[in-house]
């Protein structure tokens, strides 16, 4: 999109900024590098870490997830403490060790990966920028990140060698009469087991049929 600043160039602004920063320095002044438009899949947070207790941290979104999607609760995107989180055992198991190792080193942290948050599958790239200081703790820390695919979590996706092969071919985007022929079966032999398929994991349609598929074989 014209006008709009890629995430690589963003992570490249801020660390920029970060590095030119003195100790003490304002959040302010590192991601105003990046308060131009940016991709809509990009997520821009400050936390605040004065407090003794990290529960007790607290989380203001600059600029928030804006992809439309139905299978995720993004009004969550509200400024919380950590101790008010909705999933305790995703800021125990995920948020909280990334925090704590920037906090204790005192230096940027990039990272890719997936997880499983609000029965969504996220895959992210997430940049952790923590305040400069030579003696004492951060008071803040920058959270830059971007949500590259977010899928439903899916368990007990069951086929057997048909399926198998009826998946594979419409995943790769073959329409049912291909694959009827593809597989020696009648058309109706077909439709039948997509719909079977479909019913047995709620797929609202073919293309939903096959992204739950894809998230379930990750």
């Amino acid at each position: 999109m014209r006008g709009v600043k890629s995430f690589s160039a963003c992570v490249h602004d801020l660390m920029d900024a970060w590095i030119k920063s003195s100790e003490g320095a304002k959040a302010t002044d590192i991601y105003e590098a990046v308060l131009r438009p940016t991709q809509p899949n990009a997520i821009l947070a400050l936390i605040g870490c004065k407090a003794q207790e990290p529960s007790s941290f607290s989380v203001e979104f600059i600029r928030r997830y804006s992809v439309a999607t139905e299978i995720l609760d993004f009004p969550l995107q509200q400024p919380f403490n950590l101790r008010n989180f909705s999933d305790q055992d995703y800021l125990h198991d995920i948020v909280m060790p990334a925090l704590t190792e920037v906090l204790a080193q005192k230096r940027p942290l990039f990272s890719k990966g997936r997880t499983v948050f609000q029965g969504c599958r996220i895959f992210h790239e997430r940049l952790l920028l923590p305040q400069k200081s030579a003696t004492g703790r951060s008071e803040w820390c920058i959270l830059f990140s971007k949500i590259d695919l977010l899928l439903p979590e899916v368990t007990g996706f069951k086929v057997d060698d048909i399926d198998l092969s009826i998946l594979q071919l419409l995943t790769e985007g073959a329409a049912q009469k291909e694959i009827a022929l593809r597989l020696d079966l009648s058309p109706r032999t077909i439709e039948h087991r997509i719909e079977r398929l479909k019913g047995r994991v709620g797929a609202k349609n073919l293309q939903h049929l096959v992204a739950l598929w894809i998230s379930s074989r990750l």
